[in-house]
């Protein structure tokens, strides 16, 4: 079983906690009036599917479309792009150490041209 992230553990503890108040309180509500008014009754089962709904709604979607990802054609494709992707920086980068290579050459080849220059220079004076 997955571990879930902060987020789904305060919305999950957040209803979890509203249930249990509502139902503590319907049934305090039932204990000390006797038979306690219908409206504790439907407040308690509002609570209790409020927090069923907003769990159904927070974690269903997540693991229908993580489901369909990894098991579908969009998983396969994702992967394509991605090894593709991957490709292109892997190529771009030996094209920029080609580049930095060049460009390495001719700067060693414009020192010793420098330093020819200099040398004539000085046998000039």
């Amino acid at each position: 079983m997955k571990p879930r992230n902060a987020t789904e553990l305060a919305i999950m503890c957040f209803f979890m906690t509203v249930a249990v108040v509502a139902i503590v309180i319907g049934v305090t509500v039932v204990a000390v009036k006797g038979d306690g008014p219908v409206a504790a009754g439907v407040a308690i089962a509002a609570a209790a599917g409020a927090g069923a709904v907003a769990w159904a709604r927070a974690f269903g979607a997540r693991r229908s479309a993580k489901a369909e990802l990894t098991s579908g054609e969009q998983y396969q494709g994702l992967a394509n792009e991605y090894r593709r992707l991957s490709d292109l920086a892997i190529t771009a980068q030996e094209h920029t150490d080609l580049k930095l290579g060049d460009v390495g050459v001719q700067l060693d080849y414009l020192r010793e041209q420098m330093e020819s220059m200099q040398k004539i220079l000085k046998e000039v004076e």
